[in-house]
């Protein structure tokens, strides 16, 4: 059928469609804009009104990820779950599972790290014709401390070996440029 013979209601259901992918990549970037300490491309992703608790809008996420990212060094966070649900064309929120492996630099024992089970609750709107966090709270189902030290292995130098520590995310520039800034990076 050409696309000229949808039914407004076919049309209205390939928009939500479409509109529910962009939703999702909202997390998915998300993720890995903190993962890669990327914090300008994590910041782009919030809508001018969403607060952080001391600001608004994209300069306030980046301010309080320049912060949050520079307590934790790896972090590897793992989308699962992604329920959503429109308030209006304009408008959702909805609720996204995740994974997150995460290596605290608090000074208690290097090469710590800790799984945690994380739920967002988000809010979201479309500014300017792009899906923006128009609000994100991160809550916590739990966090245990693992008893395998991960990043205290020898290089996996993959496909040479199948364990090990790998590339990612130290290969990347944003990375790189992040710990710069902050003094370096040793696991």
């Amino acid at each position: 059928m050409p696309l000229t013979e949808l039914t407004e209601k076919e049309l209205g259901r390939l928009r939500r469609a479409a509109d529910r992918d962009e939703i999702r990549q909202l997390a998915y970037r998300y993720a890995w804009g903190l993962d890669s300490r990327d914090l300008d491309a994590a910041a782009e992703l919030f809508a001018p009104e969403a607060n952080t608790g001391d600001g608004r809008g994209p300069a306030a996420w980046r301010s309080r990820f320049q912060q949050s990212m520079g307590a934790v060094g790896v972090t590897i966070l793992l989308v699962g779950n992604h329920l959503i649900d429109f308030d209006d064309d304009d408008r959702a929120h909805g609720l996204v599972y995740c994974r997150g492996y995460i290596e605290p630099r608090d000074g208690a024992q290097p090469g710590r790290f800790v799984e945690q089970a994380i739920l967002y609750r988000d809010r979201y709107r479309r500014v300017d014709g792009e899906w923006k966090f128009a609000s994100r709270r991160h809550e916590l189902w739990f966090g245990i401390e693992t008893a395998e030290r991960p990043l205290h292995q020898r290089a996996a130098e993959w496909p040479k070996h199948h364990d090990g520590v790998g590339t990612v995310p130290y290969a990347e520039n944003s990375w790189q440029a992040f710990w710069a800034e902050h003094g370096g990076y040793r696991a």
